[in-house]
């Protein structure tokens, strides 16, 4: 059984304040306060907001964090688009640097800080999924070239292939004299990409007559080893979709 405490208002009002003061805090630099707030950046780190004084007002910006971060992970010239997009999404202003909201009254700081706070980490966020979109993209067309000129005429894309439980479309096929011999499979290292690849290859697998079954994924580096393990159990082979064209033909 657990032990009940009894706390009056008072007490949790104070160890309410306690938490609060944990998750955000604020440092003054000459006439700017920097909040460092709850929000995070996709790598973890708190977003800070900044706010001057301005008169009866105040100005509240996230000082350039987020263009900094997307200039760290080199997607500047994704963001710098993608940036726009998102100020307007919260209402904010963008000036190809910062994000931020002029003539901030004193009682409006709270849901100012809240809102530049929550832009910057979508706009560092979206930079970074548009990125990987990018690559993906990329890899698959290297992943057609490979199978273009690995197999020539032989090579059939968006190919319907039979399992043992139904037909499944797999992303590319060698066929030959009207026989099936390799299937190859695109994976993403994303999770619904590979259990909807092992699953697929998998029932392809268990046919008694069947080709050979090849997963390629988008990115190999960036694929969890166990997560290859797992395909490896439903593949023959398991490649990356930059490998040479003599292990896009070894693989079938």
């Amino acid at each position: 059984m657990v032990a009940s405490i009894g706390l009056n208002a008072d007490d949790l009002q104070s160890i309410a304040d306690e938490v609060a003061r944990s998750l955000s805090y604020a440092m003054i630099e000459g006439r700017s306060a920097f909040i460092t707030t709850a929000v995070n950046y996709p790598n973890g780190s708190s977003v800070v907001v900044r706010i001057d004084h301005d008169g009866e007002y105040f100005f509240v910006s996230d000082d350039g964090q987020a263009n900094l971060n997307a200039e760290l992970f080199g997607g500047l010239h994704v963001f710098a688009r993608i940036a726009s997009e998102v100020a307007k999404r919260f209402s904010v202003e963008y000036d190809q640097r910062s994000f931020f909201i002029l003539q901030v009254r004193r009682n409006q700081l709270p849901a100012a800080v809240a809102i530049i706070a929550n832009a910057s980490s979508s706009a560092v966020d979206r930079t970074i999924q548009a990125m990987e979109r990018l690559k993906i993209k990329a890899s698959r067309e290297l992943f057609v070239n490979r199978i273009t000129e690995a197999f020539g005429d032989r090579a059939v894309f968006d190919a319907a292939v039979r399992g043992s439980s139904k037909e499944w479309e797999v992303d590319a096929a060698v066929i030959a004299a009207n026989r099936v011999e390799a299937v190859f499979e695109f994976v993403t290292p994303a999770p619904p990409s590979i259990a909807f690849a092992h699953m697929k290859i998998g029932d392809i697998s268990a046919m008694f007559d069947r080709p050979r079954t090849v997963i390629v994924l988008s990115d190999y580096d960036r694929t969890d080893a166990p997560m290859r393990q797992i395909l490896s159990s439903s593949a023959d082979s398991v490649v990356a979709a930059k490998a040479s064209l003599e292990d896009y033909r070894k693989a079938a």
